[in-house]
């Protein structure tokens, strides 16, 4: 974990100025150790005394002291979101491009204040969710493409973005639920060459509209969907749950920032872990 972090805070670029004061924590230095205290699923304070009782990590980043944990919060809101996209990004193309895809979406709960208001006035709160939508290889579970928001819903609107966004070299069949069934994603995916598995919904109508793709699945599907999915592998959509279930598995399914964009970050980097994590195993497993 730590060699991995290592190498990808060499693609952050030094953003240090040449006038005032030296920095005494560069910002690749940090990103490694807030990716630590994400893995460890420690709070700021616990993990900056964690740093200072083992001196290892402060010599392999090159710093003279341990960082105060406020050091590390500022830090969070500096990192580019863009280069947290391309970091894991660039642990996934470090295996052959996906064949198959499945797309889903899931909630992370996050802190709504409204503890005290359960414990004074008896009252609770609805919990409050940020959705994240994934592009997962169903061969080696690693996320491709992912997109954060700041409520669940909308999953249809999000499939041609996440798909553009991967290398469609190899790409066969995009998998997605019911939710996802719309004549612009299935003409999308039949246009790149793929096959769109998508499940259509009951009572739904087969007509094209100028998407000749969405009539033919509609038809195909109705003529016996049981062997639609038999012959089409729809059962690899739900390994995009599985990495789901892995990470809130690994790192909780609640999130510890307070606000939306040190939230967003959060994700992100949990993201880059769970890539990280994954090539660790196919390595190991010879694969």
């Amino acid at each position: 974990m730590l060699e991995e972090l290592l190498s990808l805070c060499n693609t952050i670029p030094d953003t240090r100025s040449r006038r005032g004061r030296p920095v005494e924590f560069p910002l690749p230095a940090l990103f490694v150790l807030l990716g630590l205290k994400f893995d460890t699923r420690l709070s700021y304070r616990d993990f900056v005394a964690f740093v200072g009782f083992n001196p290892y990590l402060s010599q392999r980043l090159g710093l003279d002291r341990t960082p105060s944990y406020s050091s590390l919060h500022k830090a969070l809101k500096r990192i580019d979101t863009q280069l947290l996209h391309r970091m894991y990004e660039l642990l996934a193309k470090k295996r052959p491009p996906p064949e198959n895809l499945a797309m889903d979406s899931s909630g992370f709960s996050h802190s709504t204040g409204g503890e005290w208001v359960l414990v004074r006035f008896k009252k609770t709160r609805r919990r409050r969710f940020h959705a994240l939508h994934n592009a997962v290889d169903t061969d080696t579970l690693l996320v491709h493409a992912t997109r954060v928001r700041n409520r669940p819903g909308g999953d249809p609107r999000f499939m041609v973005p996440l798909v553009r966004r991967v290398s469609k070299d190899n790409l066969a069949t995009v998998y997605g639920d019911k939710a996802y069934i719309s004549r612009k994603n299935v003409q999308f995916i039949t246009d790149l060459g793929a096959y769109p598995g998508i499940e259509p919904k009951k009572r739904l109508r087969a007509r094209s509209r100028g998407h000749r793709g969405y009539k033919e699945l509609i038809r195909e599907y109705r003529l016996d969907p049981v062997e639609w999915k038999r012959v089409h592998e729809y059962g690899k959509r739900s390994l995009v749950e599985s990495v789901f279930g892995m990470m809130k598995v690994r790192f909780t399914g609640s999130l510890g920032s307070r606000r939306y964009k040190e939230q967003r970050r959060e994700l992100l980097f949990k993201v880059i872990l769970h890539n990280i994590g994954r090539l660790n195993f196919l390595e190991c497993a010879g694969r």
